[in-house]
């Protein structure tokens, strides 16, 4: 009887906490972001890992694969953010773990504050070799869009319901003396939760399947076409970023010094943000 009684309790017990868990799980589905104060007075420090390779788009050949380790901060001094300790190194493939490589000192103090587009004026990165400007270009748009997409569009989300933001539907970007990029076919869904830096985060996925790009300068002229796809964890307390990871796949004709004769070619690149401090 006493071993019955002893069951019995146990039961309950277990019975109460996993009644406990769904109600707590319902309970952050069912949020609403826009009632999220966010936390962006704090520094927040990220480490990145960007790999990105060319191939040759139909038979697979490889041109070139790179990796970039990088810290990238926020919440600095009047509201900026900035970058430091990146390195380059060459990787075999995708696969291989990214390692420090070749310091890059002009990303270190490479801090600023978006204003509206100044982002896309060549006099932003003007402390940046030529070399690396295209890298330049890359960090700052990854994060812009990391942080614009937790700023802006976490708010308009509702827990797996899909959501197209219309003034991401043929949003025209054209970088001086660069590429143009019009993005369309935005698409995000709020699909889970997850926990990181002891945050409960909402889980976002995100995904852009055709964005026509081009570039027509004295270097080289490329016509392709971008889609990207990933996720986000977003943070259910502080609405800020703890981890986000996007690959983007470009498809491009390109006629340049190394390719006279035109070559399709096949960027593949994947930047992931991980949240340490």
């Amino acid at each position: 009887m006493r071993t019955l009684n002893y069951l019995f309790i146990a039961f309950t017990l277990i019975s109460n906490c996993l009644s406990a868990q769904d109600y707590s799980v319902d309970n952050y589905l069912s949020v609403k972001p826009a009632e999220i104060i966010a936390q962006n007075s704090s520094i927040n420090e990220y480490d990145v890992t960007l790999k990105w390779q060319n191939i040759d788009a139909i038979e697979g050949n490889k041109f070139n694969c790179n990796a970039v380790k990088a810290t990238y901060t926020t919440g600095l001094e009047n509201d900026s953010v900035g970058w430091k300790d990146v390195s380059l190194a060459q990787i075999r493939d995708f696969r291989q773990k990214a390692s420090n490589g070749a310091e890059l000192p002009s990303f270190d103090g490479f801090n600023y504050k978006i204003s509206e587009t100044n982002f896309l004026q060549e006099e932003f990165y003007k402390r940046i070799p030529p070399e690396q400007k295209d890298l330049a270009k890359w960090l700052v748009t990854d994060a812009i869009q990391m942080q614009g997409l937790a700023w802006y569009v976490f708010d308009s989300l509702t827990f797996n319901k899909e959501f197209v933001p219309e003034f991401l539907e043929n949003n025209r970007i054209k970088f001086e003396n660069w590429v143009t990029f019009t993005s369309r076919y935005q698409n995000l869904i709020w699909s889970g939760i997850t926990k990181h830096n002891d945050e409960v985060c909402a889980i976002i996925k995100f995904e852009s399947l055709y964005n026509p790009l081009k570039i027509d300068n004295e270097q080289m002229s490329v016509k392709g076409r971008s889609l990207y796809y990933g996720e986000m964890w977003i943070s259910l307390k502080g609405k800020q970023v703890e981890y986000a990871i996007m690959t983007e796949d470009v498809i491009m004709k390109i006629k340049s010094a190394s390719f006279p004769g035109e070559q399709l070619i096949d960027l593949q690149r994947e930047i992931v943000f991980n949240k340490v401090k």
